[in-house]
């Protein structure tokens, strides 16, 4: 059966806002072309070019979309759909439907700061294209998007926030948590090269491979999940500068962040950490 959408709002000609007639529902269409000549309050005549119908469920999310909606420059709701449904595709999953409130409230921000003259840096950047590698390339396309749809140059700094964005909601996550794992990332591999007084090799495999480890094991430890180390004593033995390093590393995040990563978590750190030295020829 044919579906049937009256037109709330039309944001460019590849997205509106309309209310599904069937289910009495509000939501947002996608799709090249699907806004063409969109009247509001009027029926959709372009329902054969929509590509996405994306359904606002929580009533704080349609809420709260709606307002932003009417507020924010209706060009910049219009690429910021145009990106989640890029995602979508291109990542084959299900997404959070609070990407359409976040992911909008920051790229409406981060415009205005950039026509303001404040700077935009990210610290993370090398940790999230490393951890997040398919939301990275994803977020280059999308910052190519914003960048020739509004006429200005936001620096590759965003890519790295558009990414937490997109990996935070591809894993029905808060953007919070996304944002803490990659700070505390961030922090461990700045106190690695500060006890060790050298730089690690951002583009080695032995740095993805301890940021993956960091990554996994926070999310471990907040699940709940136990792991086994049958290596521990001999890493204790025969990696004693790692291991010693890696139990100051978990003392500073239980420090700051109250989360405890246990003896097992530890050793496999070491592990890590002993790795990227022993590959880079350097001692410590």
């Amino acid at each position: 059966m044919k579906k049937e959408f009256k037109v709330i709002r039309s944001f460019n000609n590849n997205v509106v806002y309309c209310i599904d007639k069937g289910l009495e529902k509000e939501c947002i269409l996608v799709g090249s072309g699907v806004g063409f000549n969109a009247k509001e309050n009027k029926p959709l005549k372009n329902e054969d070019k929509v590509e996405k119908v994306f359904y606002l469920a929580d009533e704080n999310n349609k809420y709260r979309f709606a307002g932003m909606s009417k507020e924010i420059d209706k060009d910049i709701v219009g690429v910021t759909e145009e990106i989640i449904l890029m995602a979508v595709k291109k990542l084959n999953k299900d997404i959070d439907e609070r990407i359409h409130i976040t992911l909008l409230d920051h790229i409406a921000f981060t415009i205005d700061r950039y026509k303001n003259g404040i700077d935009i840096s990210n610290p993370f950047l090398a940790e999230i294209k490393s951890l997040y590698r398919e939301e990275y390339m994803i977020s280059l396309e999308a910052l190519q998007k914003i960048n020739d749809r509004f006429n200005i140059t936001l620096p590759v700094d965003e890519v790295g926030f558009i990414a937490m964005h997109l990996h935070a909601a591809v894993n029905k996550q808060d953007i919070s948590r996304t944002a803490q794992s990659t700070t505390i990332i961030n922090e461990v591999i700045n106190l690695i090269e500060e006890k060790t007084e050298d730089k690690i090799d951002k583009e080695s495999i032995d740095y993805v491979r301890l940021i993956t480890h960091i990554r996994f094991a926070l999310d471990r430890v907040e699940k709940k999940i136990p792991i086994t180390n049958i290596l521990l004593s001999d890493i204790k033995e025969k990696f004693s500068q790692s291991y010693n390093l890696a139990v100051e590393i978990s003392k500073e995040i239980e420090k700051v962040y109250k989360i405890v990563l246990p003896d097992d978590e530890i050793g496999y750190l070491a592990i890590h950490i002993e790795q990227i030295f022993r590959n880079a020829h350097k001692s410590y």
